[in-house]
């Protein structure tokens, strides 16, 4: 879209911009006031939220920037609009394949610009309207787009009558429903019969743009049909035996026809055949809608302070946690001189948090200047074979500091083992109920007994996703948005990254750990023991939704919403997931023995992270006693649990992190606190909550407290949290 690249341009360009700005101005301005920003237009959130949510509706069809296969970019908006035309020239993009995208794309603009019409205008700044008149006209010009991709679709189909076929295949997929492995190949089979004879037979001519343009959707179909294979054979045996030599066959004719349309059908003497056709049919109105709460995001208050954190930040500092190269140092001093030119009490709670953040990070630096950090413990290998560089007791209580944790390790050992042993309590309460008494790890290895047979993981876990979605809107726990829980895609990882992942990993789409026909029996058993239903019930809605797919969901769209600082690291980017393990597994989400017995392994396994690898960076463990760690004292399958410290020790983002493992249930339980302080005292609703949580971002929890707190704030408070209480050493 015309607006949304206008919008990209400016962004880059003031990014690009930013620096040189920055160095020509002093480093510390002896007066902050002038910096604050004016007040932006209320409706660029709203103009976030349409391009974002338009661009991932289109990526759950097939064709034109839609999804076709893993990790495949956000790619959207499509070229300028144009007038439907009959026979209009061919403009070069990929070709259309999808009726279904044309139609779900026409009921989300539909119903955008009905309710930006409700919208009430008077109240709005002239900046907000100019945005609202810009947005008004990007949604005519993208209707008017979708009919003349529906013309398209129209003169490319007498070429491509197998489309709808292919194209239901391929979108199925991407909503992971069943697939018939025997229908799927008769269709295959119909379609590859059909090209085979159109191709033996005398070529019917046709306009050379319009059998170009049928040769791009050829092959559109045909890579998006290598994903679709791809995702079934090897974890699914039916599947394997019906489409092995169909799927060969069909991606040979495909090529074929492609090259015969360019080749024999394109014709330059041949002119375009006339077509009419009716207008799109709008998708039928979603049961949850489209649109959010436009009033709501417009009323959301600002934050005069980011372009001051912007130039603070730009400028370099101390430490920020991990082994990060040296930063550049900016005058710390000169920053605490200057904050002092603001009046804190006029500013915004926003800003004042914000103050407060640049104070404390200034105020720290200064504190630990100088200070020499020694190296860590020398690595001692074992038998296990897996590396690591150790981090040393002075490298995590700095990287601690730098994330506003105001413990030790050994206090933070402490509070695992303390965890742990509730894990044990509850592990023992859900194994009398199976009949163990309190042997609770036979009660785990009937658990893990219950795998699903081979072809039916990505069922089972796309009902677990409906499922926590299903119970977040019942008991109104946090805005699940309606395209968000419509856009829920899934990947099946390889067996060469389940080496390193052997369960869940998530994020845009959930990417899932099963066995494959090229793996040998044990390696089988042990992922699909260690991918069992109860397991899942606990973790697949951590990897999406409220988890890591909602946080992406939510922080992309309220980018703008406030000043972004040094940010939470993996505090909040897995913090977030995991308290919602804790809270779900809190409110009774769990229903069966074996769902609790899932979720308190998972939860003994956050209590475990915590414990293996301080022991390692602290150079008192070695990892083949992290693995048997996890063995004996988890109940984890024994490569899986090699395949978790492989990555936790091995893996670059890993090692640059020594506190990621321990920010699962720290940041779970620095959210747990928060929620109790302020949900629990009826200050706000779950909801509420949950939803300026997403909205916030991801930035140190303390400050994330003083955000949503009602406590009055100070210029001179102390902003570090204890947020477990007070914990001995040992």
């Amino acid at each position: 879209m015309r607006f949304q690249r206008l919008t990209l341009v400016v962004l880059v360009a003031l990014a690009v911009l930013a620096p040189a700005v920055f160095a020509q101005e002093p480093a510390v301005p002896g007066d902050l006031r002038p910096l604050l920003a004016k007040p932006a237009s209320e409706l660029r959130l709203v103009v976030t939220r349409y391009n974002q949510d338009r661009q991932e509706l289109n990526r759950n069809h097939a064709g034109r920037g839609g999804f076709s296969m893993p990790n495949a970019g956000r790619r959207g908006g499509g070229p300028p609009a144009q007038t439907p035309a009959t026979a209009s020239p061919m403009p070069a993009y990929p070709a259309p394949i999808s009726a279904a995208r044309l139609a779900r794309l026409k009921r989300f603009d539909l119903d955008w610009q009905a309710a930006l019409a409700k919208l009430p205008t008077a109240r709005i700044s002239a900046a907000a309207t100019t945005d609202l008149d810009a947005l008004k006209s990007a949604i005519d010009a993208n209707l008017k787009q979708l009919e003349t991709e529906n013309l398209e679709l129209a003169q490319i189909s007498p070429a491509t009558p197998f489309e709808p076929k292919i194209v239901g295949l391929i979108e199925a997929r991407i909503r992971v429903d069943d697939v018939n492995p025997e229908a799927a190949a008769r269709t295959l089979n119909d379609v590859k019969t059909w090209i085979n004879t159109t191709i033996a037979g005398p070529p019917e001519k046709m306009n050379a743009a319009s059998a170009n343009r049928a040769a791009e959707a050829t092959e559109t179909m045909r890579v998006a049909l290598g994903e679709w294979n791809s995702f079934y054979d090897g974890y699914d045996p039916l599947f394997s035996w019906w489409m092995r030599t169909p799927i060969k066959q069909i991606d040979q004719s495909l090529q074929d026809y492609a090259k015969f349309l360019r080749e024999q059908v394109a014709s330059t003497d041949v002119p375009a055949k006339p077509v009419t056709v009716a207008p799109i049919q709008a998708a039928p109105v979603p049961k949850f809608s489209s649109v959010p709460d436009l009033n709501e995001i417009i009323a959301l208050p600002q934050d005069e302070m980011r372009d001051i954190v912007a130039r603070f930040n730009q400028q370099g500092g101390g430490g920020r946690g991990g082994r990060g190269g040296p930063a550049a140092q900016r005058d710390n001093a000169g920053w605490l001189e200057a904050l002092k030119s603001l009046d804190f009490d006029r500013l915004s709670r926003n800003a004042q948090v914000d103050y407060l953040y640049i104070k404390w990070r200034a105020e720290t630096d200064i504190r630990v200047a100088g200070q020499t950090i020694p190296p860590g413990p020398a690595f001692r290998p074992d038998a296990s074979k897996i590396l690591g560089k150790p981090r040393g007791r002075e490298g995590l209580i700095s990287d601690l500091r730098d994330n506003m944790i105001p413990y030790t390790p050994e206090q933070l050992m402490v509070l695992a083992n303390k965890e742990f042993e509730w894990c044990e309590n509850e592990m023992k309460k859900a194994s009398r109920q199976l009949g163990y008494g309190d042997d609770w790890k036979r009660a785990l290895e009937h658990v893990k007994q219950t795998a699903v047979p081979p072809g039916g993981q990505p069922k089972m876990i796309m009902g677990l996703l409906n499922e926590a979605v299903d119970y977040l809107r019942a008991n109104d726990l946090v805005t699940v948005p309606g395209v968000a829980a419509e856009s829920l895609k899934m990947t099946m990882l390889s067996p060469e990254a389940q080496l390193t992942s052997p369960f869940f990993l998530g994020g845009d789409h959930i990417l899932v750990s099963y066995p494959t026909d090229s793996m040998d029996y044990d390696a089988r058993m042990q992922s699909m023991r260690g991918n069992n239903p109860g397991f899942s019930h606990a973790t697949a809605f951590h990897e999406m939704i409220p988890g890591h797919n909602l946080v992406g969901y939510m922080n992309s769209r309220y980018a703008d919403y406030r000043a972004r600082t040094t940010g939470g690291g993996p505090f909040y980017g897995e913090g977030y997931p995991l308290y919602w393990e804790l809270t779900m597994y809190e409110l009774g989400f769990h229903k069966t023995p074996e769902q609790k017995i899932g979720a308190l392994f998972w939860r003994m396994h956050r209590c475990a992270r915590i414990i293996f690898s301080f022991n390692f960076h602290m150079g008192i463990w070695t990892p083949g006693q992290a693995v048997d760690f996890l063995v004996d004292k988890v109940g984890h399958e024994r490569d899986n649990a090699a395949a978790e410290v492989r990555r936790s020790f091995e893996s670059a983002q890993y090692q640059n992190q020594p506190l990621y493992q321990a920010a699962y249930l720290l940041g779970g339980l620095q959210l747990r606190g928060l929620r109790k302080e302020l949900v629990d005292s009826k200050q706000m609703t779950n909801k509420a909550f949950h939803d300026e949580i997403l909205r916030q971002g991801n930035m140190p929890m303390a400050l994330v407290r003083l955000n949503l707190t009602k406590q009055k704030l100070t210029r001179d408070m102390d902003i570090n949290w204890k947020f477990y209480g007070e914990l001995p050493e040992k």
